[in-house]
């Protein structure tokens, strides 16, 4: 159950990461000042999400998605965080 989980988790990364990737993509598409600060400044990607909602919203949920996956793929793995 361990290479399975461990396979789910490596795609869910990838799905995540690509989301993500797609996220910097618009926001460099909008201007230098709004991709050097989603970057750098946490808050302002929630900020550009709000303003810019019917392009940002595809690739948020892939993130999520991703992410989702890869967090399953880690509990079904067996994996243990805290030794």
């Amino acid at each position: 159950m361990a290479i399975l989980g461990g396979i789910i988790f490596a795609v869910g990364l990838v799905i995540g990461l690509a989301g993500d990737l797609r996220f910097m993509v618009l926001t460099y598409r909008q201007g230098l000042g709004w991709f050097f600060a989603c970057l750098f400044l946490p808050l302002v990607s929630w900020i550009f999400f709000a303003f810019h909602f019917k392009e940002a919203w595809r690739p948020c949920v892939a993130s999520i998605i991703g992410f989702l996956i890869a967090g399953l793929g880690y509990a079904l793995g067996g994996f243990d965080f805290l030794s």
